[in-house]
């Protein structure tokens, strides 16, 4: 514990010298192996070109480089970054004299706009794919949704897994590259009406970026509406989905007599149930036009 007041982010107040090199202590040096890949992709130059706010004390790129520090310490909350107030090793990482403040951070994200993360995460994934994954052609999507903890708001009910039942949160939806496991697009705030056009938007999304749709999609059914699926059908994405699970269905399984089940094992560790059964079959799906 101490009484003495932390500094104020300010990048003018960083004095750095090639004649006298700064030798700062931090007990999180590790997240300075981060900085090698953030100068090849020429992250600074993402950040103006996404047009991010900045000032002339916390600029944007500087903002950016204190958020993804905490994501790199894997603390979930901007306010965790009071932290670190005294930690100018990490004020360092970001280009600063130290780190910002919880304040800051939270008056940041109001400032910021759609447009801007759509700017960077595009210019990111452009010059990321060719270290991380030049053959990107599949990828794993889901919606995921953010509980919100706090007052009455004016959020919409999701269905919350962990809860079992539905509660407002923040619909958010991502989209991940199937063998690096690099996130490759993100949406938050999603509404009930907008969800179902979000599959197609990430499609969109990755020809405008590539110039070539995704080749195979992997999600669960409940993602979409089958209308959408006969769209990415139309378009020549390839998809993998599990099928909706009804009482209906779930009767008629049950009747079938054993020799039309084929037994499987699914090599993942970890997994819950590695043995598995399933059936092999062509149905109809409404609204749904192609094989």
């Amino acid at each position: 514990m101490t009484t003495e007041k932390p500094e104020v982010a300010d990048r003018r107040e960083l004095q750095l010298s090639a004649s006298d090199p700064l030798r700062l202590r931090t007990r999180v040096a590790g997240i300075f192996l981060f900085l090698p890949l953030l100068v090849h992709l020429k992250f600074d130059k993402l950040v103006r070109s996404a047009d991010y706010p900045g000032t002339k004390m916390v600029p944007a790129d500087a903002a950016l480089l204190s958020l993804l520090a905490l994501k790199l310490l894997d603390k979930e909350r901007r306010s965790h970054i009071d932290d670190f107030n005294f930690d100018e090793a990490l004020g360092l990482f970001a280009g600063l004299n130290v780190m910002p403040k919880k304040s800051f951070t939270a008056d940041y994200s109001y400032r910021t706009q759609r447009t801007h993360q759509q700017q960077l995460l595009q210019g990111w994934i452009e010059k990321l794919s060719p270290i991380l994954m030049p053959q990107a052609e599949s990828f794993s999507l889901d919606f995921h949704p953010i509980p919100h903890r706090g007052d009455d708001n004016e959020l919409e009910n999701h269905y919350l897994p962990l809860r079992g039942k539905a509660g407002p949160s923040v619909q958010t939806f991502f989209a991940q590259e199937q063998k690096c496991r690099v996130l490759c697009y993100a949406n938050a705030n999603l509404t009930r009406a907008e969800q179902s056009g979000e599959l197609m938007r990430f499609v969109e999304f990755w020809r405008n970026l590539t110039g070539d749709n995704p080749k195979w999609l992997y999600f669960d059914s409940k993602l979409v509406p089958y209308s959408e699926l006969s769209r990415v059908n139309q378009q020549g994405v390839h998809f993998v989905t599990i099928r909706r699970r009804g009482t209906s269905l779930l009767r008629r399984i049950n009747q079938l007599p054993a020799e039309q089940w084929t037994s499987a094992v699914i090599d993942i560790p970890k997994r819950r149930h590695q043995r598995i059964e399933y059936v092999d079959e062509t149905i109809t799906l409404r609204d749904y036009e192609g094989d």
